[in-house]
Parts: C-alpha cells; structure tokens; sequence
C-alpha cells in the first residue's frame, strides 16, 4: 500500500506486548489517549504505523490489554499495521491451519514462542479481536515523497527484488526472514548477508524490525528498529515527514517482568 504523502508518520518498533510504552511514546510525539483508551491528534495530518510483532512475549496481563488497545484504534484512518511473523504464526495456530501439522517441536514452540495462543484460545471474545486486528494488517507500506526520497516498510528484511511486491513468495519474505533458532550461532551478517549486500549510499530507506537489537542499527539505507523493548530496553521509532528522517525512543518502564535473550548483533562490522 502507497501512504498518503501530506501525512507525518511515527513508525514503531515491535511492540510484545509493551503497551505502556507503545502509549507513553504515542503521547511524546503529541497525540492524546482518552480515558476510554482511543487516539486521537490534535496535530493534522499526524499518523502511527505499528511495524508487526505487537503480540508475544509479554505477560498476558499486557498482552490483553495491548491487543484491547489495537482493537479500538485500528480503524482509525491514521492508525497503519504491519503484519509481522508472530501475528501470522499465532493466527495459524488459533485457526488451526491444515498446513501446521502438529508435531512436538510445534507444540514446543507454540510454548516458548507464541504464547498468546493459549491466551486467545480461551479468551473467545479477545480472539474475535485479534482476527479483526490481523485482517487488517498490510504486509507492506510505502511512502514516496519525490523521485529521490522513499521509505518502505516491512516487519522482516529481504532481498530488494521482494520489496513492495504482492506475490506469495514475496509477502512471505517480507514477514519473516531466515531461522535465527535454527542457526543461533550465525552471525546476523551471515545469515542474511543480503540486507547489508544491496544496501545503498541513497535516500530510499527500508526500515524494518524482526531482528531484536540492542539499538537502532543502520547501514546506508538499511535500517533495523526492533529494539527489544520486550527484553528491557527501548521502544523505538522513525518518523517521516516530507523528505525528513529521524528517530526517537522511549524506555522499557517495569511493569512487567522482561523476557531474556542474548543478542545476535547486524551490522556487526567495520565498513
């Protein structure tokens, strides 16, 4: 989907359930939140795009209130969602998709992966709203602003040939890139060596978050800005208004235990 261009745009970092801080950082860049919990700007033309991954991780306590507050903002018309793999896994568990054939390392991951499944599997009604949320996602968003300033945004990073494209093969490289659990001792550069490969010295940013990081990590025009907020760090985002770039946090505030994990760094080298 191309996004309307006269729009400033607050794009954030997988979220996991922080929704304490997905809110604190919508009021710093100057919307307001009622006491019913609903957005709203008083600065025209201002909108928030979620980059995928909203869900998971968290304690259900947070994880419910986090799917509660999507649901009632994201028919808002300046309130964007990106699909990302933890949406589209939990999706596939509670809709029992044929193509998830259970075996143990399913339920396995099921358990330490997504569980917000089992939260949604016996909470009927928040199940209702997470199906509404994910039909609204979009895989990909694009923003344009002249022939030599561009961003595009995705949940994963990809090859550039996959980019804002609709095809099958290509939605699903946009979701979710190569296994990290399956090659944990992979550097991040190895594994995907083509996010740093085809990056350019120009102003056509792929932003993009998937891969937890202890901070912002950019290389040319490649820009990753999942900063495990879940694990105790920052909630970060871009924002882009007119041909302007730039970046901002918010801290993790405690009011949940944070997951653990041990990072696995891009953009680990010496250009």
């Amino acid at each position: 989907m191309i996004l309307p261009v006269d729009s400033r745009y607050i794009i954030v970092g997988d979220v996991h359930g922080c929704v304490d801080e997905l809110k604190t950082l919508i009021k710093k860049e100057g919307f307001e939140i009622d006491k019913d919990d609903l957005i709203s700007s008083p600065i025209e033309k201002s909108s928030i795009v979620l980059l995928g991954d909203f869900i998971d991780k968290a304690s259900e306590a947070k994880l419910k209130e986090t799917i509660e507050f999507i649901y009632l903002n994201h028919t808002h018309q300046n309130f964007y969602l990106i699909l990302g793999n933890h949406e589209e896994m939990v999706y596939r568990y509670i809709t029992k998709d044929p193509r998830l054939i259970t075996t143990p390392k399913t339920i396995r991951n099921k358990e330490m992966y997504y569980n917000t499944v089992d939260l949604l599997e016996r909470d009927l009604e928040l199940k209702e709203k997470f199906l509404k949320i994910y039909s609204r996602c979009h895989v990909w968003l694009k923003y344009q602003h002249g022939e030599d300033f561009s961003v595009t945004l995705t949940h994963a990073p990809c090859l550039k040939e996959y980019l804002a494209k609709d095809d099958e093969t290509s939605k699903k490289r946009m979701v979710k890139s190569a296994s990290r659990s399956q090659n944990p001792k992979m550097p991040l550069d190895e594994l995907m060596p083509y996010i740093h490969r085809e990056a350019e010295d120009n102003r056509h940013y792929h932003i993009f978050g998937h891969l937890s990081q202890p901070n912002i990590r950019k290389y040319k025009n490649r820009i990753c800005i999942d900063t495990s907020a879940i694990y105790g760090k920052e909630l970060s985002y871009a924002i882009v208004e007119k041909e302007q770039l730039s970046f901002d946090s918010v801290p993790f505030e405690n009011r949940q235990k944070p997951a653990q994990q041990s990072y696995n760094i891009l953009f680990n080298f010496k250009d």
